[in-house]
């Protein structure tokens, strides 16, 4: 297990390196560049890249110790062990204690330095950006003076030595030495005319480098727009075709919602004839008989026992003593009346005989008298002496019945009942009589 004060010897050099790194940062931020410091074409020797690359390699490295760090503090965490007894578990709570309390101030050290850290890449990123400007400028400044130059060259009206050494002083003041000035002291006149043409000149060529390099970017620039136009135009009409697949997408998404509902529907409907389809099969073929069927005919078999146990052997047990009888009941009156009784003839009330005709005297006198009522004269009679008709017959029919239905036959030379009660009409009428005379 790594110890406290190893711990601490590696915070205290990654936060000294931390502070290098940022001195570093600092400058590269106040960088400043004269005009012809940075070159033109090539930006790999310069000083702002080389400064850049040694921060951001330190600020790796620092990346890294600082991981190491952090992980060598979770590890340095104290493992589970037997607890110890009496004074050396009181000196060993101690010890852990003090070495817990360091462990958590040499991690909030490194969360510290964390944060410290990314402020720094911050810091490197913002000091970038402000050297980058610096150098920018510089080039700027420079491009400005040797146009200044060749402007001044070619205007015969100015002096052309003092407006040359002053151009060639301010373009070139970083790159011309001491010893190059000392000696142009010296020259003639023609000379210093020659030396100032072939500055002039080496200036006009460095100004058609740059044209022509500003040139080749220009065109590599045109280039890249070209491109860029030609990318954009593909990219419009795809997201055109986009824009057409996402309204036919969205049509066919309306559709299949509006054929899933339908659909839907549908099953739904069908899944619900079918479930209950399957619950009346299932009532009708397994419920219907246990819970209907059965208890019916549990209930008929049950009453049909009961029928046979008490009822009908009481039934028919009466029936055997007499109590109860199974002919029809006829009351006794009803017999009395129904005896056979002579007809009633009536008398005719009127003086003398009727009036008969000529002819007819003996054929009257031999069938009793001349038939009244549906027998008088002129009634339809057939061959067997029956009335002919619907009506007549049906009338004629009813008469020969007694009220119970008996068909009354003629007793012809049957003697009556001599224990039937006899109407006799002598009787009954001196009875009237009587009862006539004692309600007077």
């Amino acid at each position: 297990m790594t110890s406290t004060t190893h711990l601490a010897a590696s915070l205290a050099s990654v936060t000294d390196s931390l502070k290098q790194t940022n001195s570093l940062i600092t400058r590269l931020a106040r960088l400043t560049f004269p005009p012809g410091a940075e070159p033109l074409d090539d930006e790999g020797n310069s000083v702002r890249v080389e400064l850049a690359q040694d921060i951001h390699e330190g600020l790796k490295q620092l990346e890294e110790d600082l991981e190491i760090l952090r992980g060598d503090i979770e590890d340095s965490a104290p493992s589970a062990k037997a607890p110890p007894t009496g004074r050396l578990r009181s000196s060993s709570v101690r010890q852990n204690s003090t070495k817990g309390q360091e462990r958590e101030r040499l991690a909030a050290q490194v969360v510290r330095l964390g944060e410290d850290l990314n402020s720094a890449r911050s810091a490197f990123r913002r000091a970038q950006l402000s050297a980058k400007r610096a150098a920018d400028h510089s080039k700027i400044k420079e491009r400005e003076l040797v146009f200044a130059s060749l402007q001044q060259a070619s205007d015969p009206s100015t002096p052309t030595t003092t407006s040359l050494n002053g151009s060639t002083a301010d373009l070139f003041a970083g790159r011309s030495s001491l010893q190059k000035r000392q000696q142009q002291k010296h020259l003639t006149k023609d000379e210093l005319l020659v030396a100032q043409s072939s500055d002039v000149t080496s200036a006009l060529r460095r100004t058609t480098d740059l044209l022509s390099t500003e040139l080749s970017r220009s065109r590599f620039a045109q280039e890249t727009f070209d491109e860029s136009t030609a990318a954009l135009k593909e990219l419009g009409d795809k997201y055109s075709d986009l824009d057409t697949v996402l309204s036919k997408s969205r049509e066919l998404l309306g559709t299949l919602l509006r054929s899933q509902k339908s659909d839907t529907w549908y099953l739904e409907t069908a899944f619900y004839i079918l479930v209950a389809t399957l619950a009346w099969l299932i009532f009708r073929r397994i419920l219907f008989g246990p819970f209907f069927k059965l208890p019916i005919f549990l209930y008929n078999v049950f009453a049909f026992v009961v029928n046979w146990t008490v009822p009908r052997p009481l039934f028919f047990f009466l029936s055997l003593i007499g109590v109860i009888t199974t002919e029809p009941y006829t009351p006794a009156n009803l017999q009395a009346t129904t005896t056979s009784r002579p007809p009633l003839i009536v008398q005719p009330s009127a003086a003398g005989k009727a009036q008969t005709i000529e002819g007819m005297g003996d054929e009257i006198s031999r069938l009793g008298g001349v038939r009244s009522g549906a027998g008088g004269a002129g009634a339809k009679v057939g061959k067997n002496g029956e009335l002919r008709g619907e009506m007549s017959e049906e009338i004629g029919k009813m008469a020969e019945r007694r009220g119970d239905g008996t068909i009354l036959q003629e007793r012809g030379d049957e003697p009556p009942n001599p224990k039937k009660k006899q109407f006799e009409a002598d009787v009954e009428d001196a009875k009237g009589g009587r009862r006539k005379r004692d309600e007077l």
